[in-house]
């Protein structure tokens, strides 16, 4: 089969990749869309750690086409989404439940073959089924979305909470949107491209200002929740300052590895600040599910381009448009 592969640091192509079959209790899928992230990118270009050669996707849905030997939780023609971070559930971070730090953790599209690809084979543990109702495009952005649900849960947003997000791309928009489920009165968002801002309006954030207007003193110290959906590593420093007394700051971009932040411990202190970050994906696929199903979430709006597999390798190594939000690659 045809897939997208990458071989080496910004070596990245449509080339054959050989189709593999299930085995055990693995499932395998006709991938119907999966979305291309950061991570991707990162990849593509060295700058995240994967194995190479290797097909990228971890974004994905799709259906079930065979089942191994021993599979016993789903049937060919079920509609699936997968949740791509494998843990080993020996190590000691995962006996006592923190799966998501295990220590051997591995990931479909990382370290394993991803869905950049019309076939592929999965644990049937990493499978979740999709309701009727659900499409499998929107089914593709239940891993980003499980993500930004473990982000929230690690903050606290009370009933009436004002929050504000730095950086209205995917996750930003995501955010924006589980915040207000969880009880968020108001979520302000800062972003430097006027069409992400629109469509941040649109999705129903109350108020929209460019990073320069949020250096306003209007804003210091007044939100509940600051979220830093960037990496960007001034984002922190602007956290603080956005922060007021009580808050809580969640670093969920993620920042250049080795990058250093100058901040005021003192500040932290003063404010009595809780400052979380989060790593994937801990538990929340199958939340990620419900809220699809049940449109508390609204992901469509979220695509700005879909794409077809030869178009890959020129978006992945290229510097992303200024209007881009989402690509999602989509096979017929």
């Amino acid at each position: 089969m045809q897939a997208l592969v990458v071989r080496r640091p910004r070596g990245v192509s449509v080339d054959a990749w050989e189709e593999a079959e299930p085995q055990g209790s693995d499932i395998a899928l006709k991938v119907a869309a999966c979305g291309v992230c950061g991570t991707d990118r990162h990849i593509a270009d060295g700058t995240y750690p994967a194995t190479y050669p290797n097909v990228l996707g971890h974004e994905f849905a799709g259906t079930v086409a065979a089942v191994g030997p021993t599979a016993d939780k789903f049937v060919a023609g079920d509609s699936v989404a997968i949740d791509p971070n494998i843990a080993c559930h020996e190590c000691t971070p995962c006996r006592r439940g923190d799966v998501h730090l295990c220590e051997r953790l591995e990931a479909i599209g990382v370290t394993r073959p991803g869905a950049m690809a019309p076939h592929i084979v999965v644990p049937q543990a990493q499978a979740y089924k999709v309701p009727a109702g659900v499409s499998l495009r929107d089914a593709a952005f239940a891993e980003p979305l499980s993500c930004v649900i473990h982000g929230v849960e690690r903050v606290v947003t009370p009933l009436g909470a004002s929050a504000v997000i730095l950086g209205a791309g995917s996750i930003g928009l995501l955010m924006l949107q589980v915040l207000r489920s969880v009880g968020a009165s108001s979520v302000t968002i800062s972003e430097p491209s006027s069409a992400r801002r629109s469509l941040a309006e649109e999705l129903g954030a109350n108020e929209v200002y460019t990073p320069e207007m949020m250096e306003h003193a209007s804003h210091t110290a007044a939100y509940d929740v600051v979220v830093d959906c960037t990496g960007a590593p001034a984002a922190l420093q602007s956290a603080v300052r956005l922060a007021r007394r009580g808050a809580d700051i969640l670093l969920f971009g993620v920042a250049p590895a080795k990058t250093s932040v100058p901040i005021e411990p003192y500040e932290l202190y003063r404010k009595e600040l809780r400052l979380a970050a989060s790593n994937i994906n801990p538990f929340t696929m199958e939340k990620a599910v419900v809220m699809l199903a049940e449109r508390t979430v609204e992901v469509d709006k979220i695509v700005s381009d879909r794409v077809e597999l030869a178009d890959l390798p020129k978006l992945l190594l290229g510097k992303p448009a200024p209007d881009e939000v989402k690509i999602a690659l989509e096979f017929a």
